[in-house]
């Protein structure tokens, strides 16, 4: 790799120079990969966590931002706290988290380091990577940055957040999120085919989409449920999430969880709609009780 490096990685197309070491575009992060923490993960949905966890890799930045982030501690830019980590380096963190009895290796927004994440997961399967490989992302995404990881991706964990160009303008400053992102999970669908759940109960192929809902946009989330069952049906996973944490910076309309009544009333349309491959969440699970330790 040269001294500079263009990137046109993420639907932005900000064409913003990235050096090895720093990054000016809309996810301000360099060539090489930023990792905050690597460690077992047990918050992922049951057929990813398992009983000895998700080996998770958590890259700092995002090229989607959205207002709400959970992560945006490490999201929102870089912390400064993070460590470089090239393709050989991430290679050896895999193969450390495989001998340490996860179930999977799952690399957490990671394609703003499209490139250098790609080559890292060449290098591990020809070092003797054996477990599922999975790439955990935002749904905001080119297809021509996805199919770098045609072949070496087992599994995509991914989100559809926003239907609403409005909406998706006003939480992410991304007006064109939907239309990126059905394409997007098509070409993730087309590479990994149906999902496919092992004999262990643990997902060894296929995709999950996440919506998280928000308060106050009934609808788009509607709008985001029948179009995935509509278009997929049970050839995914869907993850209905009733997990939002509103932020003390929010404006006062998102600071406020999720009613019970319409998260339930969501869950009667999936299934309505037909929809068996689903994962929803007990009772209350707002809070930040299951975020990483992350390093700010």
């Amino acid at each position: 790799m040269g001294s500079e490096y263009i990137c046109d990685l993420c639907p932005r197309r900000c064409h913003a120079i990235r050096t090895d070491t720093e990054g000016f575009g809309f996810c301000r992060a360099p060539y090489i990969p930023v990792v905050n923490l690597i460690a077992p993960h047990f918050g992922e949905e049951p057929v990813i966590s398992g009983t000895s966890g998700s080996g998770t890799v958590f890259f700092e930045g995002c090229s989607l931002g959205c207002i709400f982030c959970q992560n945006h501690a490490i999201s929102h830019g870089l912390t400064g706290h993070g460590t470089s980590m090239d393709a050989m380096a991430l290679a050896d963190s895999y193969l450390k988290l495989q001998d340490s009895g996860v179930h999977n290796i799952n690399l957490v927004t990671c394609m703003h380091y499209a490139p250098e994440v790609a080559r890292s997961i060449e290098l591990t399967r020809s070092r003797g990577l054996k477990i599922p490989v999975i790439a955990n992302i935002s749904g905001y995404e080119e297809v021509s940055t996805l199919r770098m990881f045609e072949g070496l991706v087992d599994i995509y964990l991914t989100d559809m957040k926003f239907y609403s160009a409005a909406v998706s303008s006003e939480l992410a400053h991304a007006q064109d999120y939907f239309t990126k992102c059905c394409l997007a999970t098509d070409e993730m669908v087309r590479q990994t085919g149906p999902a496919v759940i092992g004999a262990s109960g643990l997902m060894e192929r296929g995709v999950i989409v996440r919506h998280l809902m928000l308060p106050g946009y009934l609808f788009d989330t509607k709008h985001v449920l029948e179009y995935l069952v509509s278009r997929y049906g049970n050839s995914i996973y869907i993850s209905l999430m009733n997990q939002y944490t509103p932020l003390d910076t929010l404006p006062p309309s998102l600071r406020r969880t999720v009613s019970k009544d319409h998260y339930e009333k969501m869950i009667d349309l999936l299934s309505d709609l037909g929809q068996t491959n689903a994962f929803v969440q007990e009772g209350d699970a707002s809070g930040n009780e299951l975020l990483p330790g992350f390093v700010t």
